[in-house]
């Protein structure tokens, strides 16, 4: 590629850089990002050709391209880098760029209009999210505050996608089995904002931010638990490091805080569970999070459960392929890499692929159906040892 000197605006290098900290600028182009980025592998997107157009400023050709959409978030080119860059939050500022010169993706409209009219993505009414948990004892705590002991923030995609309420039903049965009561905030439930914050808008990102700080404060919980990773990683990572405000209860995955009611005997496994299980380690909760344990230590407390790993598992593990606005705007890219994944699974010959995350559940569920062959089920990991509790 020919680079013309009028082309390179070291003026937006030196703004990039001075608003980013450890980021570009010290990228030696060793390419090792590049080499595991699953965005590579369905796409042409490379990571280390961003870093090195930041460098050289090329500011045009960056917030033009359609290839900087690609980025799933999975965190991965920031754990392998020798020299400890961050690639990601080049990618995310570069995207933020895009949008306000105009560039933005056009695919992801729909979901920000949804954002802004009804608070979730899904272009689903507010009351809709009373539908998941009808009939089940749970306490609004909208109406109610202080009358449970956590807090269960749902999320958007466990809340609209009826395939995924089995693994927001098995929260509560499985809390409920250890005498904890679980409120909800019902109705005024609101997205985390970490998708469009990823797509390059972050005013509504802080609007979504500032109240669900406040929702959580008045709550009157000290713990608040979550099934999707990427709602726990916007809320206790991002949040802080964007100085959103301080929220008062405990942020915790519902593996962690069920793993430590197994560990302290207030939770007792009464059935065999016949399954062979592999686990998927969700990029949001192990990569951005760092839970590796807490699942796996669920799984192994299963009577009659065989658990394998896979080959790429942890901080090594492969990306389902949802992350970063991509199942948005290229759902069959994203399905391209939830089989290869599903491919990694079935080597083990597990009956049954599981995870912690709502969006790698639904991503894995749409690569099965595309390989139509596989015998393996999909399973959170919350469904599972719900199958271990006796009725």
């Amino acid at each position: 590629m020919v680079i013309k000197d009028e082309e390179m605006d070291f003026e937006f290098s030196k703004k990039l850089e001075k608003e980013l900290a450890n980021s570009f600028a010290k990228c030696f182009q060793c390419g090792t990002c590049t080499a595991r980025c699953p965005g590579g592998i369905i796409s042409d997107y490379r990571t280390r050709k961003f870093m090195r157009m930041a460098q050289l400023g090329l500011k045009d050709k960056i917030l033009s391209s359609d290839e900087i959409w690609n980025c799933t978030t999975c965190s991965t080119c920031k754990i392998l880098c020798p020299w400890e860059v961050d690639p990601l939050s080049t990618i995310l500022k570069l995207r933020r760029e895009a949008v306000r010169a105009g560039h933005e993706n056009k695919k992801h409209d729909p979901l920000v209009k949804s954002l802004a009219n009804y608070d979730n993505p899904w272009l689903q009414p507010r009351s809709a999210r009373r539908k998941w948990y009808k009939g089940l004892d749970v306490v609004d705590l909208t109406e109610n505050p202080g009358g449970a002991d956590v807090l269960y923030y749902v999320g958007c995609t466990a809340t609209f996608d009826k395939r995924l309420w089995g693994m927001a039903r098995a929260v509560i049965r499985v809390l409920g089995k250890a005498g904890i009561k679980v409120g909800v905030l019902g109705k005024d439930e609101k997205c985390c904002g970490g998708t469009v914050r990823g797509v390059g808008h972050p005013e509504m990102f802080e609007a979504l931010a500032k109240q669900n700080v406040e929702d959580f404060n008045k709550a009157g919980v000290d713990t608040v638990i979550f099934s999707c990773p990427g709602c726990l990683n916007t809320i206790k990572n991002t949040y802080k490091a964007e100085q959103m405000g301080e929220i008062k209860p405990k942020l915790v995955h519902v593996v962690e805080f069920v793993s430590q009611l197994i560990k302290d005997g207030k939770l007792k496994l009464d059935k065999d569970v016949k399954r062979i299980v592999t686990y998927h380690d969700p990029c949001h909760l192990g990569k951005h999070c760092e839970v590796f344990d807490a699942p796996r230590d669920i799984l192994k407390a299963i009577p009659g459960l065989d658990f394998r790993e896979m080959k790429f598992i942890m901080k090594d593990s492969w990306c389902c392929g949802a992350g970063g606005g991509v199942k948005t705007a290229y759902p069959e890219r994203a399905t391209e890499l939830a089989v290869n994944r599903l491919n990694q699974a079935e080597e083990t010959e597990a009956d049954t692929i599981c995870s912690a995350c709502s969006f790698c559940y639904q991503n894995l569920l749409d690569g099965l159906v595309a390989k139509k062959d596989s015998k393996m089920e999909m399973k959170d990991v919350m469904e599972i040892l719900a199958e271990a509790i006796e009725e």
